[in-house]
């Protein structure tokens, strides 16, 4: 209960900060747990701002626990889920692919929710091959997702890129840019692990000679996701970006002001 209690205090904290630059949502990762009863997002939901999007990762989930799931967070208010697969090794699963999940979503409750997918502008670790990466991201905007958030990204030409390739093949709903602050070098590994992206070699160069110094590699991370946003912005294939925060309001603060659009 103390461990509940401050995550709350925190969440709290970080949403009366992050209010002031007026985000269109807030992601909330899935933390399961053994069953949906011990799971923490569902004890955490109703502490959080009703545009929270919600990370459903149904790998090793029953369609049971996953109507468990959106009838509770329905309760609370929040409408807006990220349709995930996850990496679950299970092979009789109820939701064997994210688009599964988006399909059943819109079968048992309409239009009531909005269902972001992930995309992933230079090919998911498991395609075979980008076409058919791409052909799969269409599925599931034709099984009733609305908009898309791409997986992390370095390089603004990749993400354009990516955009204007979708467009071609019929993806015509919104996509947005994940963008990762960068707060130290051991976070930037971390995260790639975690969330299975490489940087860039010309970026890890950069990095490699000043990977101890931390003010400098926030430093440099904050020059990098400003100049990356701003030249998608100034290529009007999207009006938005994901900033994955990793909790650090100060610097995602920094990243938002230096932008000069929330104002």
């Amino acid at each position: 209960m103390q461990k509940l209690g401050s995550v709350v205090l925190s969440s709290r904290r970080f949403f009366t900060e992050m209010n002031n630059y007026h985000p269109l949502f807030y992601a909330l990762t899935w933390h399961m747990e053994n069953t949906t009863k011990d799971c923490l997002s569902l004890k955490l939901i109703n502490k959080f701002p009703s545009n929270t999007i919600l990370h459903l990762i149904v790998g090793n989930l029953t369609r049971t626990e996953v109507l468990i799931i959106l009838k509770e967070i329905l309760k609370c208010g929040v409408t807006n889920i990220f349709a995930l697969k996850g990496d679950s090794t299970i092979v009789n699963t109820d939701f064997p692919h994210a688009v599964d999940l988006v399909r059943f979503i819109r079968s048992e409750f309409g239009d009531i929710f909005c269902i972001c997918v992930a995309g992933y502008p230079e090919m998911h670790p498991n395609s075979s091959s980008k076409e058919l990466d791409l052909l799969y991201l269409k599925e599931k905007i034709d099984a009733g997702a609305d908009f898309i958030i791409t997986q992390v990204i370095f390089d603004a030409n990749v993400f354009i890129k990516f955009v204007n390739d979708c467009k071609e093949i019929g993806i015509n709903v919104p996509i947005i840019p994940g963008i990762l602050s960068i707060p130290n070098y051991a976070s930037l590994e971390k995260m790639s692990k975690i969330c299975n992206f490489k940087v860039p070699q010309n970026i890890l160069d950069i990095l490699q000679p000043m990977k101890d110094n931390n003010d400098e590699v926030r430093n440099y991370g904050i020059k990098l996701v400003t100049n990356i946003i701003k030249d998608i912005f100034a290529s009007e294939t999207t009006y938005g970006f994901h900033l994955f925060t990793l909790n650090r309001t100060l610097l995602s603060s920094e990243i938002c002001n230096k932008l000069n659009i929330f104002q």
